[in-house]
């Protein structure tokens, strides 16, 4: 047997004010996104926008249901728009708020963890996770590895 152990770092910020201007512009433009979000049953707004590597900002909120199922993440609704719109681009950035004030950001569910390290590992390229929830601290991750560092790989399928 051998024990081994898995390390996870991520810059902490206590203010969005400490982040440089365009992390600053992201995070405002996915706060100011969450008014389009439709969650009448949770009341549980998500916003995210996708930077592209053109520089775009691509936007998305989660979208409920009456059918709990048929709903969709906010992150999984920006990630697909921006490749649906943008194939032949990369996701630079992925900023992910709510309006929720927590004591540490909301993350992505499994299911959202497993399509943004998909699109991750497709354009051989990290794509950077900055997390934030009404007026928590700020996370910023270099990579969806290191939120999901086993995550099941496409590869295994051939």
């Amino acid at each position: 047997m051998n024990k081994k152990s898995l390390n996870i770092e991520y810059l902490e910020y206590d203010s969005v004010k400490l982040m440089n201007s365009e992390e600053r512009d992201l995070i405002t433009q996915a706060d100011e996104n969450l008014k389009n979000a439709y969650a009448p049953y949770s009341k549980f707004k998500v916003s995210a926008v996708c930077q592209m590597e053109n520089g775009v900002v691509v936007k998305g909120t989660n979208q409920e249901n009456g059918a709990y199922p048929s709903g969709l993440c906010a992150e999984r609704v920006a990630i697909f728009a921006a490749k649906s719109q943008f194939p032949d681009k990369k996701v630079d950035k992925i900023v992910i708020t709510t309006e929720q004030t927590t004591l540490s950001p909301v993350s992505p569910c499994g299911a959202c963890r497993q399509v943004l390290i998909e699109y991750e590992l497709t354009q051989n390229q990290p794509i950077e996770l900055i997390m934030k929830s009404g007026d928590s601290k700020v996370w910023k991750f270099k990579s969806v590895k290191d939120i999901l560092p086993f995550a099941f790989d496409g590869e295994f399928l051939k």
